[in-house]
């Protein structure tokens, strides 16, 4: 049997900025795709170095952003949560999107993140 997925300690080291706890969740290949990013799709992180690089920069450019979950579904092989985030990048214009992510799960892990979003609220 597969160990649980903990939906509630994975929103809460997001939003308090926790990479070291972001990244105890992740497996060493673990592959981040987030909506934002240079290319129409977003980006593409691939392994945990990429993926710590990846957060510790996304923290950087918006240091106030969070998210707010509106409901969640987890299974043993995924899980997917969907979320109101809100901040203030550098450019100092704040935003406010809905979106989810959908999380590949293996032992209790994230081998996957994938992030959609609408467009601004």
């Amino acid at each position: 049997m597969a160990m649980a997925f903990d939906m509630t300690r994975f929103m809460d080291v997001w939003n308090a900025h926790d990479v070291d706890g972001i990244m105890a969740q992740m497996t060493d290949d673990v592959v981040f795709e987030p909506s934002f990013g240079p290319e129409p799709w977003g980006a593409r992180y691939a392994g945990r170095a990429a993926v710590r690089a990846g957060v510790e920069r996304n923290f950087r450019n918006i240091p106030d952003i969070r998210w707010d979950e509106l409901r969640r579904f987890v299974g043993e092989s995924h899980a997917v949560v969907e979320w109101l985030t809100t901040g203030t990048p550098k450019d100092g214009r704040p935003f406010k999107v809905e979106g989810c992510d959908i999380l590949t799960l293996r032992d209790g892990q994230i081998c996957g993140k994938r992030s959609y979003r609408k467009a601004q609220l």
